[in-house]
């Protein structure tokens, strides 16, 4: 039963934050890192992610269903019943504020409640099946774990912590409309009118090409602005650089597929790097 459970909050997902938290958490503690801190901010912010994956898995079960990806998700195929997975959806969101209210601060728990009602609401039910801009909204969602990790240290919104929203957003935009052209068909039998769907493959890529322009842009911003080191932009600038340089060759190549899924493998370990450098630039 627990192994269900799990299954339903996407621990793919809620990992793939915890690294965002734990990357911004350590870039803004700089050189004196409180420990229990840094594990309230994860168990608060944790919970709270995975409640919204729960009532993402509840109000899209049906589209799950016509999906090779998901249909044999837990709630796809009934194995939870709709009450007992709204009850924990509301139990691990309750528990989760409450951990960020009472350990945390007040300033972490409103970020992760924002991101919790963009995707839940925003994204999930109203733009998803009906706009070819729900991946845009569901970026401001994926890029509050930066934020929440921020300010959880800070306990302010100052220009690093918009900064570092905004470059997530750009991350998000890219590797997720990467994901939506190797998916596309999945999508097309679910009736989902994502960007790809729409508007074609060829200018998909373009628009990757673009986000991880703006992407790169932005994080070079982070030294220029003096957040972080010389070094941080030399290292992070080859990565960057390279993924984009794999999305130019990648436009309007005949196997779109297998290279819409480099770039997404890519921007897996771009974004892995990223939180990596942030974290121990007070060293350089």
């Amino acid at each position: 039963m627990f192994k269900i459970y799990l299954e339903i909050v996407k621990p793919k997902i809620v990992i793939g934050n915890i690294i965002l938290i734990i990357g911004s958490f350590l870039f803004a503690s700089r050189h004196s890192v409180d420990v229990w801190l840094l594990t309230y901010t994860i168990l608060g912010g944790s919970f709270i992610i995975a409640s919204a994956c729960v009532l993402n898995n509840l109000i899209d079960r049906d589209i799950d269903q016509k999906m090779i990806r998901t249909k044999n998700r837990v709630l796809s195929r009934n194995i939870i019943s709709f009450k007992y997975a709204l009850i924990f959806a509301i139990f691990l969101s309750v528990l989760g504020c409450l951990i960020l209210i009472y350990l945390v601060n007040y300033l972490s728990m409103i970020v992760s409640i924002f991101g919790f009602l963009v995707y839940v609401v925003l994204y999930t039910c109203i733009y998803k099946r009906r706009s070819i801009y729900s991946t845009f909204i569901g970026s401001f969602s994926g890029s509050t774990p930066s934020t929440i990790g921020y300010v959880a240290v800070t306990n302010q919104i100052d220009l690093c912590a918009i900064l570092l929203f905004i470059i997530l957003i750009f991350w998000q935009m890219s590797h997720f409309y990467a994901i939506s052209i190797f998916r596309k068909t999945d999508y097309q039998n679910a009736n989902i009118p994502l960007f790809s769907v729409v508007k074609g493959i060829l200018i998909t890529q373009k628009h990757i090409f673009f986000y991880i322009f703006c992407f790169t842009v932005c994080s070079s911003l982070l030294t220029f602005l003096g957040y972080l080191s010389y070094i941080f932009l030399f290292l992070s600038s080859i990565i960057h650089l390279t993924w984009l340089f794999l999305s130019y060759c990648n436009v309007s190549k005949k196997y779109y597929q297998i290279n819409a899924y480099q770039l997404f493998f890519y921007s897996i370990i771009v974004i892995c790097i990223f939180n990596f450098l942030i974290a121990i630039d007070k060293y350089f």
